[in-house]
């Protein structure tokens, strides 16, 4: 209950001001890792039609960002309804766009590291790999946004007024589910 009334009067417009700086975040990290890459096999970052492809990116990434966050938010809301909670979306929604905070810290460091990097001419999988900067990189994106499906948990439960069981369960349900119906599409259907 307090943590309803101490999050009760933020506005609705600063949680989408988080996932907005979220996305942008995210995605100026692509679009960086994408300009080192395409400058070391030759490509000019100059041309018109780079710079039209990275506001493609740039707009599809931000989109795509409060797609999944609405999508997953609304997922994650059933099968708390299911489970038997209790709680609006619209409450629900503010404390999922809030946890973006994580993530979005995460990209800043990353971006931040992403500049230490030199990028050479040899196999990218191979410096994907081995380069430790870029090991830390993978982490640091991997373990921001892990903590924030984490840290809803603890939301879920108190919001909906279930146990951590159910509150558990309400989030692996639709992210196993996804997982298992992605790993059936690309062994059996493509």
């Amino acid at each position: 209950m307090t943590l309803y009334i101490k999050t009760k009067n933020i506005p609705q417009y600063w949680i989408w001001a988080v996932v907005l700086v979220y996305s942008l975040l995210m995605s100026e990290y692509f679009n960086t890792i994408n300009r080192e890459i395409s400058s070391i096999n030759g490509v000019s970052t100059n041309y018109s039609l780079y710079q039209y492809i990275t506001t493609f990116n740039v707009f599809i990434t931000v989109l795509s960002a409060f797609v999944v966050w609405l999508i997953s938010s609304f997922l994650f809301h059933v099968f708390s309804i299911l489970l038997g909670g209790a709680a609006e979306f619209k409450d629900f929604v503010k404390y999922s766009g809030l946890v973006y905070v994580i993530p979005a810290v995460g990209f800043t460091v990353c971006l931040y590291l992403i500049e230490s990097v030199e990028f050479t001419k040899e196999n990218f999988e191979v410096l994907f790999k081995s380069n430790t900067i870029l090991i830390s990189i993978r982490w640091i994106i991997n373990i921001s946004s892990s903590l924030c499906f984490i840290l809803l948990i603890p939301i879920i439960k108190y919001l909906y007024k279930l146990n951590w069981i159910k509150a558990i369960g309400a989030l692996a349900i639709p992210i196993g589910s996804i997982y298992l119906l992605g790993q059936f599409f690309s062994n059996y259907v493509l």
